[in-house]
């Protein structure tokens, strides 16, 4: 099975997305390709327009046997040499030359995304925000802070459904505002109940959901939102330079996700329009799903494995927001305190044997 690098067309060396000026850009001679440019190179090996998502009662996800990932070896097309990933790997490294191995067929038919958000913070970016993150961490395990393992921050288009929707309703109920006073030895309290009914509706665009068991879900939250203005149509020469992964999540199963947050959201919007919570509430609301689309969404990804756990640091390739989970090494905190006790201890001998000499 082989592989599509994006060649430059003027020495044949890798082409690659330029995240901070959104063009291409030559990593031997130089060349920079704007996109229509880098576009056409692939054009004619492109794949034909992406099916319709799949219907939500249909699984599409793929199961890896006995609970283990599948693993398929490619050859790279710059030197040939053979590139192991698991299934749902659509574009990886060559570990020897460097090259960009985009795996068509992996995103092709209904594995083939509608939308892309190209990557707009670069490799240096992610690395200073880590770099800032750090600061003032000083109980941090040194694997944290070693330059090795930092420069493994790696850009990933991870696969995510994004849903179109709409959320509408009714709540109703007593609104009680209480008020109190005190004269002399008494404590009055008076309650104005009225009687508060509310509805509507809210519609949705593009509430995303990532498709991909490989990515937390919690972390995939945190670094949002995107802006969705900003998507583009599919091409592959965007994966040129990053990793990119198919979704393994069908959208029938991320549909709940979506439908939740929609639901959350309307009801937050109902509420900031009551001003308090009701009492004997009756609520009838509906969320439905109108649409759906497939995307691809920049990530910069750097997982530190410390005593067989993984700590993930994520950052929003279009945004710059970032999360991130840091633990702290209790033994260089006791080594810290030690010392500083230690300090304390001479420094308090030095003041009391002056002032028992001296004085």
């Amino acid at each position: 099975m082989d592989t599509t690098v994006l060649k430059c067309p003027n020495c044949g060396n890798n082409l690659l997305f330029n995240a901070e000026t959104q063009d291409f850009k030559c990593s031997f001679c130089g060349t920079a390709l704007s996109q229509a440019e880098a576009f056409k190179i692939t054009q004619t090996a492109s794949a034909p327009p992406p099916p319709p998502p799949p219907p939500f009662n249909q699984t599409t996800a793929n199961q890896p046997a006995a609970n283990q990932p599948e693993l398929n070896l490619f050859h790279c097309k710059n030197c040939g040499a053979e590139m192991v990933t698991d299934t749902n790997t659509a574009s990886t490294f060559c570990v020897y030359c460097g090259s960009t191995g985009i795996i068509k067929n992996r995103l092709e038919g209904r594995f083939q995304p509608e939308l892309i958000i190209p990557f707009k913070k670069s490799k240096e970016d992610a690395i200073q925000a880590y770099n800032d993150y750090r600061k003032g961490k000083r109980f941090a395990p040194d694997e944290f802070g070693r330059k090795e393992n930092i420069e493994k921050i790696t850009g990933v288009y991870v696969p995510f459904w994004l849903y179109d929707g709409k959320s509408f309703g009714s709540f109703e109920g007593e609104k009680h505002v209480s008020t109190s006073w005190r004269n002399g030895d008494y404590i009055y309290t008076k309650t104005d109940i009225s009687y508060i009914k509310r509805s509507g509706s809210v519609e949705f665009e593009k509430v995303p959901a990532d498709g991909s068991k490989k990515f937390d879900d919690d972390t995939m939250d945190s670094i949002e939102p995107y802006d969705f203005s900003e998507c583009q149509p599919f091409d592959y020469s965007f994966l040129s330079g990053f990793l990119a992964e198919k979704y393994d999540v069908s959208p029938d199963e991320d549909k709940s996700r979506a439908e939740q947050r929609m639901d959350q959201s309307f009801q937050r919007a109902i509420y900031s329009t009551i001003g308090s919570p009701l009492v004997n509430e009756k609520v009838n609301k509906t969320t439905i799903i109108t649409g759906l689309h497939y995307a691809l969404l920049p990530v910069w990804l750097l997982n530190t494995k410390i005593q067989n756990k993984i700590y993930t640091f994520a950052m929003n390739g279009q945004t710059g927001l970032i999360v991130g989970d840091i633990p702290v090494d209790h033994l260089k905190m006791a080594k810290f305190a030690a010392i500083r006790a230690a300090i304390i201890s001479v420094i308090t001998f030095i003041v009391i044997y002056l002032v028992t000499n001296f004085l």
